[in-house]
């Protein structure tokens, strides 16, 4: 049973025609939109440091394919660019894995609730290129904070109005933001280390790393839900559609045999 607006099938017909001609400029987008991004990121081939009694070692380097400016660009406290990283054996069991997700979709990192409240252990691996927000306490000290608004120090917390032009720095100037991002043409090395209690010897194991580029982490949605979101979607939807709708930009592959 359609609403009244949509009674008509002639409507309905001529609304799939616009949706249909949508799905396939939505697509082209995507492709341009991933060829930039491949552009701006690089990512090395695996390189072994060591693979014996001791345990497994190895190394890629994630590098800035421009000349242009730092990437990732943009308000960059909230572009989640990330390694995710599994060593798997023969079996395809995983025994190494960094760069995963909590059952929210975030990333194991300090601003994951499941990390926070102790329900997951923090990812103390995790390459990320994601610059942080970093507060002033009232009685000294800083913390990341994943939405830097000014509050007033009153015993009546309210958002106090910026004086100044917050879009123009991308932050607010009581704020300062722990930059990750990396510099024109240079590159950052991400190291894993696998202890040997975690392998075998004469077993051979296949690392996977992938580098994934996603518009926002999802404990922003988390940070911003009381204000609500278009067309009756729960945070939870919207947080789905963000997991979904990131890209996985390079996957670089080896084996390793353990001696």
């Amino acid at each position: 049973k359609f609403p009244k607006a949509w009674q008509s099938i002639d409507d309905r017909y001529e609304a799939r025609e616009i949706l249909k001609v949508q799905f396939e400029r939505l697509g082209k987008m995507r492709v341009l939109r991933e060829q930039v991004l491949r552009n701006g990121f690089k990512l090395s081939d695996i390189s072994i440091l060591q693979s014996d009694r001791n345990g497994l070692k190895f190394s890629v380097d994630v590098r800035n394919g421009t000349d242009g400016h730092a990437v990732p660009t943009g308000f960059d406290a909230e572009r989640l660019i990330f390694l995710k990283v599994e060593v798997r054996d023969r079996h395809g069991k995983i025994v190494y894995v960094s760069g995963d997700r909590d059952p929210n979709g975030d990333v194991r990192d300090s601003h994951s609730l499941y990390v926070h409240n102790g329900e997951l252990p923090l990812d103390k691996d995790l390459f990320s290129l994601q610059s942080k927000f970093i507060v002033r306490m009232l009685r000294g000290g800083e913390r990341e904070q994943v939405l830097a608004i000014n509050t007033s120090t009153d015993v009546l917390p309210f958002v106090r109005p910026e004086a100044r032009a917050t879009t123009i720095y991308g932050r607010p100037r009581g704020a300062r933001k722990h930059k990750q991002t990396i510099e024109p043409n240079a590159s950052r090395t991400a190291t894993y280390k696998i202890p040997a209690d975690r392998l075998r010897p004469g077993e051979t194991y296949s690392i996977s790393v992938s580098l994934i580029s996603q518009m926002v982490p999802v404990n922003l949605i988390a940070a911003i839900q009381v204000a609500g979101f278009d067309y009756g979607m729960s945070p939870a939807q919207i947080a789905r559609q963000i997991v979904r709708g990131s890209s996985v930009l390079w996957t670089r592959r080896s084996k390793v045999r353990i001696d």
